[in-house]
């Protein structure tokens, strides 16, 4: 196939994000944005244990552990279907 012969094909205008793909990026975007610019140190009281930790943790570990539970259900559910 030929580079002439792509513009013939349907799908030749290219790839286009869908609305649920911009709008994951968007959210992404906001948490990394958001984390980054809070470095100062936070005191987490967690039961027995106290340690002293930047904020960039404790906003950017539980997003990405909810990120990755979010994938592993979706995966789950797509495979019952």
């Amino acid at each position: 196939m030929t580079f002439d012969d792509r513009e013939a094909l349907p799908d030749a205008q290219g790839w286009r994000p869908s609305a649920r793909e911009i709008g994951w990026f968007t959210l992404i975007v906001l948490v990394l944005v958001f984390a980054l610019i809070n470095f100062e140190d936070a005191t987490i009281h967690f039961i027995f244990f106290h340690f002293t930790i930047p904020v960039f943790f404790v906003i950017a570990f539980p997003a990405l552990i909810a990120f990755a539970a979010g994938m592993l259900f979706q995966r789950a559910r797509q495979r019952r279907r």
